[in-house]
This record gives C-alpha cells, structure tokens and sequence, in this order.
C-alpha cells in the first residue's frame, strides 16, 4: 500500500536517494525544500515529486504545507554543517535546530502522521575510544554535532511528553550515488576516474563507512514500523581507515596514481579515536541489518560515478 510522505532535504545526498526508493513503492511523496537549493540531484524525477518552497524555520508557512499535505509519514533530513565549509553557526541553528523545533512541533498538530524519521547523526557522539552505542553520553565536539544532538533529544523528548511518533537514527559517514566532493568518497573516486592524484589529509583517520542503500533501508523500515523516542545507531558497524578506503578504490578504478597526504579533512578530525557504531540496537529492534559490504559499496558507487561524471 503507497504512503503520502514528506521529506525534508530532499535535495540533499541522502534525500535524492531516498525519494527514488519512495517513488520505486508507489508513494506519493511531497518535498520541503528552500527555495535556494539546487535541485540537480532531482531533475530526472522532478515530474514526480511534489515541490513545497519555503524555509524550514518559517512556522506559519510550514504548518499550512504539512495542513495541506497531511502526510502518514515524515522523514527529517535537511541539515548544514557536516561537510568542509560548512562553518556557518547561523545557518546551523536556523536549519537544524530552529527548523526541527518548527518542523516536529507543526507535526505534533497534524493528526494524519504515523511516524518521524528523524536523521541523527554519529557527530552526535564526539570523540571516543570505545565502540559507539546509544546509551553512552554525547560529546560532541563541533557545532554541527551540538545542533545534532539538540535535535535527537528535542524529538526524544517530544514522543515520551507528547507522544509525537519520532524516530532518530543516528547515520554514520553513508555514501554512494549523488554524493558530491568536498566529502571523501566521491572525492577519491572522481579524482581516480579522471588520473589525478587523491588527497587525504590523514590516511590514519578512520569511519564507520555506510553504503547509502543500506541507510534507505533503515529509513523506510522505521517509518513503517517506528519506535518513538528510541535513538538507533545506522552504520555498517566496521570501522575503515582512509588509507584502506583509497586501496580500495585505486584497486576497483583501476588508477595509476598514488595518494597524496594532507588535501581533504577537517580539523577535529582525531587519529586516535575510534569511530566506529554498535549497531545490535538496529538489528535487535528493527531487524534491520547492512547488506553490502563496504568494499561492495564502494564498487557499486565506483559504477555510478563513472557514468555520471557529467554531473560533476
């Protein structure tokens, strides 16, 4: 059976690849999107999505979409401020945390709506030297991860003292189709793919690297069946170097190049830290588990790149 569904950032790597799995089952699905985005990511399927232009803080113009909408399910996934120069601590607070609480508490009014899909994220935790689970306390060390983290537990607090039905799940470094440079993978690729030579910043650094189909999944299966006020690590539960990553690539590719140190990264990046999800949480309460494989990921990402590099 098809769902109406909104989807905030859209736009965005994880939005593009959500809204074609949502459109692949038939839903009709409607988009929050501000009305400087670009939408290139979007162009192919534009003729089938819904397009509602305003700004994610603006309360009065989001309530009347989502009045107008009235959809069963709702996946929150605009934000700002986890790539490289993001660095704007307005724009920050104004999309995550001055639109979440515009955004969950216009949801709370909307007697239509089944379940929140909220997009947490493992900035959320800060630096830590043991696997990462959803009981332990929340560091975070730049501002994106403090708007973050203001988001998940606001949309925690809001399901146990309201009973708004919001899910967080808290991504960790997905990747895959449509995802662009400054971030790590697609930089890698599209850098072997056109013979030039990659950079990394520091090849020690490491992620809990997740194919983005993977994360559709689990976005989609929480929405059909949520877990209100639960918090749900999303990650392939593996940790990879990025001097692994980049073997990885430069093998698949094919790349008779060599990797240059101390181009792409971010300074709170910590090499001594361990980055990496338990996600028995996910497996044990959604029965949602990864089903690539990070090198099948990146093969399948390898793939796509080479025959969209005109897009880049």
């Amino acid at each position: 059976m098809s769902n109406k569904v909104l989807v905030t950032g859209a736009s965005g790597f994880i939005g593009a690849n959500l809204v074609r799995a949502l459109l692949a089952r038939e839903d009709e699905v409607h988009i929050l999107t501000r009305p400087e985005s670009s939408h290139w990511r979007l162009t192919q399927i534009k003729e089938k999505l819904n397009f509602h232009n305003c700004q994610i803080s603006d309360e009065p113009t989001v309530l009347k979409v989502v009045e107008n909408v009235q959809p069963e399910q709702v996946f929150h996934l605009a934000h700002y401020g986890g790539n490289a120069g993001e660095d704007d601590s307005g724009l920050i607070n104004k999309i995550i945390i001055e639109g979440t609480r515009v955004l969950f508490n216009v949801c709370a009014k909307v007697n239509s709506i089944r379940s929140i899909v909220n997009a947490g994220s493992s900035s959320e935790y800060g630096a830590k030297q043991s696997e990462m689970e959803e009981r332990m306390l929340i560091e975070p060390n730049t501002s994106y991860g403090c708007a973050k983290a203001w988001a998940t537990l606001y949309g925690q607090h809001l399901s146990r003292e309201k009973n708004i039905p919001i899910t967080t799940l808290r991504f960790f470094t997905p990747f895959g189709p449509w995802e662009s440079p400054p971030r790590f993978i697609p930089s890698i690729i599209l850098a072997c793919l056109r013979g030039a030579a990659p950079q990394i910043t520091n090849p020690l650094l490491v992620r809990d690297f997740t194919f983005i189909d993977d994360v559709v999944k689990a976005c989609i299966l929480t929405a059909d069946n949520p877990y209100p006020g639960e918090i749900i690590n999303i990650s392939f539960g593996c940790q990879m170097t990025f001097r692994k990553a980049a073997e990885i690539i430069l093998k698949h590719t094919g790349a008779k190049v060599s990797v240059e140190t101390g181009g792409i990264g971010r300074s709170f990046d910590q090499t001594n830290a361990i980055w990496q999800a338990d996600i028995s949480k996910a497996k044990n309460l959604l029965g949602w588990k990864p089903e690539f494989s990070q090198e099948e990921g990146i093969i399948k990402t390898i793939k796509w790149f080479n025959e969209n590099q005109n897009l880049y």
